[in-house]
C-alpha cells in the first residue's frame, strides 16, 4: 500500500522549476500533424514556453513501435519540429538536456533538499559538517512525453529508453482514465531506485491538482492516482555526491514524464 499525500510547501521559493514537453492536440488522429512545445514552470503551472537550444540538447528522439528517430537534425535553434503521425499507435518523445551548474546558499539548498525529499543528502551534509556551507550542484534533465493515436496499444508508453534517471509506467498509457491508479518504476542507471520521492500533477480545464507525493519501495515502484482527465505530469529527482566534478560537490538528475488521461 502506498500513501498518497497532497502537499503545500511552506518553502515555495526553494522549490525547483521543471521542464516538460507537451503535445497538441492531446488525442490526435492518424496521419495528422502534431505540435510539440517545451515548457518551464513549477508545480505543473506553465510559466514560460522555452525555445529549444541545440547546444544544450544532447538527444531528442521520436519512438514508435517500428522506429526510433533522431529529431536533432530536424531541430533548429528556437524551434521544435512538427511531427507528421503515421498509423495508429503510441508516440514517445525522449529529450535529454546538457549538464548545467548552480550555486545555492546553504539555507536555500537545505530547504530545496527538504522539498524534493532528498533527506539522505541533507543528513550527509549534516554529518560532513557542511550544513551551513554554500552548495555547488551540477544537474541534468531527462524528459519524456507520450501521445496515443487511436486505440491500438503497442507497448511504446512503457518502453525503457535508457535515460540515466527514468520514469517507466507499469501499464499502457493508452486509454488511461481519470480515477484509475498507475504504477510507475523509477530507474537510475538501469536499476530500480528505492526511496525516491515521486510527485504527480493533473491539469484539466483549470489549475493543476495539488501534488500527490509518494516514495518508491525497495523495487523502485510507486503507485499514483489519476485525479482527473487532462494532462498528467509525473516527476522525480535523484542526487548524489559528485566525485571528480571539479567545484561541484553534488550532482542531481531530474526526470519528468507527461501524458494525457481521458
Amino acid at each position: 500500500m502506498f500513501a498518497l499525500v497532497a502537499i503545500t510547501s511552506p518553502f515555495q521559493s526553494a522549490r525547483a522549476d521543471d521542464y516538460w514537453l507537451e503535445f497538441q492536440p492531446l488525442q490526435p488522429s492518424a496521419h495528422s500533424e502534431l505540435s510539440l512545445s517545451l515548457w518551464l514552470g513549477r508545480d505543473f503551472i506553465p510559466e514560460a514556453q522555452q525555445a529549444i537550444e541545440q547546444a544544450r540538447t544532447v538527444a531528442l528522439r521520436h519512438i514508435t513501435r517500428v522506429a526510433d528517430t533522431d529529431l536533432l537534425p530536424r531541430t533548429r535553434d528556437g524551434v521544435l519540429p512538427r511531427l507528421r503521425l503515421g498509423e495508429p499507435g503510441g508516440h514517445l518523445l525522449s529529450l535529454e538536456r546538457d549538464t548545467s551548474r548552480v550555486q545555492l546558499r546553504a539555507r536555500t539548498f537545505n530547504r530545496y533538499l527538504e522539498n524534493e525529499g532528498l533527506l539522505a543528502v541533507l543528513a550527509e551534509r549534516r554529518r560532513a559538517g557542511e550544513l551551513w556551507q554554500r552548495a555547488n550542484e551540477r544537474y541534468t534533465r531527462y524528459l519524456k512525453a507520450f501521445v496515443q493515436v487511436g486505440e491500438v496499444a503497442d507497448g511504446v508508453s512503457t518502453r525503457v529508453v535508457g535515460q540515466r534517471l527514468e520514469l517507466v509506467p507499469e501499464r499502457e498509457l493508452a486509454g488511461l482514465k481519470a480515477g484509475e491508479r498507475l504504477g510507475m518504476t523509477v530507474l537510475f542507471e538501469g536499476r530500480p531506485l528505492a526511496n525516491a520521492q515521486v510527485e504527480a500533477f493533473t491539469r484539466g480545464p483549470g489549475a493543476p491538482t495539488p501534488a500527490q507525493v509518494a516514495s518508491t519501495d525497495s523495487g523502485g515502484r510507486v503507485e499514483l492516482q489519476i485525479a482527473e482527465a487532462g494532462t498528467v505530469l509525473v516527476r522525480t529527482v535523484h542526487m548524489q555526491r559528485c566525485v571528480g566534478c571539479g567545484d561541484s560537490q553534488w550532482e542531481s538528475f531530474w526526470s519528468v514524464y507527461s501524458f494525457a488521461a481521458r
